[in-house]
């Protein structure tokens, strides 16, 4: 991987540098399972973000690809 860069910045508030993370063990309900949950907090305004909302969850066996790349084949080379 070659220089990995995310920028989280809150789109409420606009503050880039002050986030908490939370991972709930039964956060989301899907189809009747209770599933672990991601929540980012901005320490500026008190949102609570769901990762889920921008993010897809990758199943634990499809996070390696045949090509070898271990968060599920997307690659820019």
């Amino acid at each position: 991987m070659a220089n990995a860069k995310l920028h989280l910045i809150c789109g409420n508030c606009g503050c880039n540098n002050m986030w908490a993370y939370r991972i709930d063990q039964s956060g989301h309900d899907i189809e009747g399972q209770l599933r672990p949950a991601v929540f980012l907090s901005c320490g500026n305004c008190a949102t609570l973000h769901d990762l889920a909302d921008t993010a897809t969850e990758q199943p634990q066996d499809e996070t390696t690809s045949a090509r070898g790349n271990r968060y599920g084949g997307h690659s820019r080379y």
